[in-house]
């Protein structure tokens, strides 16, 4: 797992200063690699069965409503990335917002991936977003 989110998030570019790379390559990155899976895969799981299935809200169905938790998504993942990078006592600098962003972006693709896997069991939301 430690190389999968290591390749991930080295996209945009190795860890500064290089002295904090080993922390977040063994720490960092694996910390809100996962944090980034479990929080998109558990607001889906909200979205569409607590709240479209277990409640039957039906007018919590629209496309507005699922862009809300999209959102909350990323917000939420932003603020992972940051504080696990503070929490690990890294250096600060620019690049632990670089990687709050595209930590932000994964977990808008996380989310729409996991949506398109599991909108099916919702009863009233099951051709949300599309």
């Amino acid at each position: 797992m430690k190389a999968f989110f290591r390749f991930l998030y080295e996209i945009i570019g190795n860890p500064q200063p290089p002295a904090d790379t080993p922390v977040y390559r063994d720490v960092v990155f694996p910390n809100i690699g996962l944090l980034n899976l479990g929080i998109s895969l558990a607001l889906v799981l909200v979205f569409y069965y607590l709240i479209n299935r277990a409640l039957r809200v039906a007018t919590f169905n629209k496309a507005g409503h699922w862009t809300l938790f999209l959102v909350l998504n990323a917000l939420i993942a932003f603020g992972v990335a940051v504080w696990q990078a503070h929490a690990q006592q890294v250096t600060d600098h620019s690049y632990i917002y670089w990687l709050a962003t595209w930590n932000a972006i994964l977990a808008l693709v996380w989310f729409f991936v996991f949506s398109l896997l599991l909108k099916r069991g919702s009863i009233n939301a099951s051709t949300t977003p599309f």
